[in-house]
């Protein structure tokens, strides 16, 4: 076990840093010593002790303090979309690509980082599908993917509003859905990084349910899998040996009414997609219906787990 590592929160007073500090709060790693607000991110005296910070800022404040937080050398995990798809920065689901995390170094030099640096976490909706198409992809290789995301009111943040509606339109969220997976999915050969080619549709909407993201998927692979092996592959999906981490990533239900937001949310901790009613499918190879917790293991417990990888993998204390 890492000895004990002191943690900042930056943007502590929204739902994604109330969640990081539940999720901290008698870790066996962290310990949390600092929080801030967004008005005073940028006292950066008040992290002065903090060995790794947990960033749970919007873009339009991270793309300016996140960075400084780094060249200060502090590691930097982020929840913000900014900088995502810069080729030099990892972006991590730890279960499908922990490698990547070996970008870090190359980040380093080409920024002048001695010692900080910058990880980010996925779009909230990927956790949904992209967890359980991962060891199909393996297996299989995926070649067209469509989905439907019925997205949580709470992805929305604090003070949002919605009952008998639907919003069929989330800002960016549907470019964010089709982009990222490409890098998740890709192929780190320790200099660069090879992108997955795979055609990708979504839809992304905004639905009255407090929390959980609900993915529609459909997918075809270049060798067609059948239901049967499908179901094996999930079963035996086993999880990482983390304090975060769930030991059955994937858990499957064989009722056609799963699963469901208010019942299964909360798998794993919250940590675990939810999967069901997988079937054939007229235009593509399969579908099957997946469920996350947008703010646990699509938010803050992502970030707690990927530092947790950090931490584990570089077997040294960050900082």
């Amino acid at each position: 076990m890492p000895e004990e590592i002191f943690v900042g929160i930056l943007g502590g007073g929204g739902l994604v840093g109330e969640q990081y500090a539940k999720l901290i709060q008698n870790h066996p790693y962290f310990r949390l010593i600092s929080i801030s607000s967004r008005k005073d991110v940028a006292d950066f005296k008040k992290f002065r002790e903090c060995q790794l910070i947990f960033s749970a800022l919007p873009s339009s404040i991270a793309q300016t303090i996140e960075p400084e937080y780094a060249r200060r050398g502090f590691p930097v995990f982020s929840s913000a979309s900014y900088q995502r798809l810069e080729w030099d920065v990892p972006l991590i689901i730890p279960e499908i690509n922990a490698d990547h995390l070996k970008m870090i170094k190359i980040q380093q030099k080409n920024r002048g980082w001695e010692q900080g640096f910058i990880v980010s976490k996925p779009n909230c909706t990927l956790q949904s599908f992209l967890l359980p198409l991962y060891p199909l992809h393996r297996r299989f290789k995926l070649e067209r993917l469509s989905v439907t995301n019925l997205q949580a009111i709470s992805g929305a943040g604090r003070g949002y509003k919605l009952r008998n509606n639907v919003i069929p339109f989330i800002p960016l969220e549907e470019e964010k859905s089709e982009r990222e997976p490409a890098k998740i999915l890709g192929r780190w050969d320790g200099r660069r990084l090879h992108l997955t080619d795979f055609s990708i549709s979504t839809h992304c909407m905004r639905v009255p349910v407090e929390h959980g993201h609900l993915s529609y998927v459909s997918a075809s692979f270049k060798e067609r899998p059948s239901l049967n092996e499908i179901v094996r592959i999930w079963k035996g999906f086993n999880g990482l040996k983390l304090p975060t981490a769930p030991s059955s990533p994937l858990v499957y239900f064989e009722e056609d009414d799963r699963p469901q937001p208010k019942l299964d949310c909360l798998c794993g901790g919250g940590m675990s997609v939810a999967l069901g009613r997988l079937r054939e499918c007229p235009l593509f190879d399969i579908r099957f219906v997946a469920l996350s917790h947008n703010l646990i293991r699509g938010a803050a417990g992502g970030g707690v787990l990927t530092a947790e990888l950090y931490v584990e993998d570089m077997n040294a204390t960050p900082r």
